[in-house]
């Protein structure tokens, strides 16, 4: 009987991990790359399309850079949530960079197209990930007008709408 008690508990503890991992919203003052205060390091990347952009290009703006994947779960339950944001808050000085780290283009344009993301959707390098210390996703760092890191969320970002609406303030 206590064979059964420790296995249905380590089972327990095994989902909760996981659920946690994959579904919470954590906030953190720093990553291996970023820190919140700090300026967030510039970087530039190709949108589908194939045009450049660069986080410095947006200065003046309040950014949210986005690290997600097509195959994440908490990335696809976010992002209609992002694309709301986005619609609210464009034309008030916001924007969003939704940074792919998968390696296939077509599956993030499928993505893309069936989530209707209309905020630009850049193809990570490698070397962005890296500089922004991405350890898991998605990962959103929000960046206030001056350029620097103002939020760092791991997991799914929940109180977006609130964070950008007190950094436009």
């Amino acid at each position: 009987m206590s064979k059964n008690i420790t296995y249905g508990l380590g089972i327990l503890l095994v989902a909760l991990l996981l659920y946690f991992a994959l579904f919470s919203q954590t906030q953190v003052s720093k990553t291996a790359g970023v820190s919140v205060g700090k300026p967030a390091p510039n970087f530039t990347l190709r949108t589908l399309e194939g045009k450049e952009v660069s986080l410095s290009d947006l200065r003046g703006k309040v950014v949210l850079v986005n690290f997600w994947a097509t195959w994440c779960p908490p990335c696809r339950e976010e992002m209609p949530l992002f694309e709301e944001v986005y619609r609210r808050y464009k034309n008030k000085g916001f924007e969003i960079l939704a940074i792919s780290t998968d390696t296939s283009a077509e599956a993030v344009r499928k993505f893309v197209k069936e989530f209707k993301v209309s905020f630009p959707v850049l193809m990570d390098d490698g070397k962005v990930s890296t500089s922004y210390g991405i350890q898991g996703l998605p990962t959103s760092f929000l960046i206030d007008r001056e350029g620097k890191v103002i939020k760092i969320r791991l997991g799914k970002y929940r109180e977006v709408e609130k964070d950008v609406k007190e950094a436009l303030e």
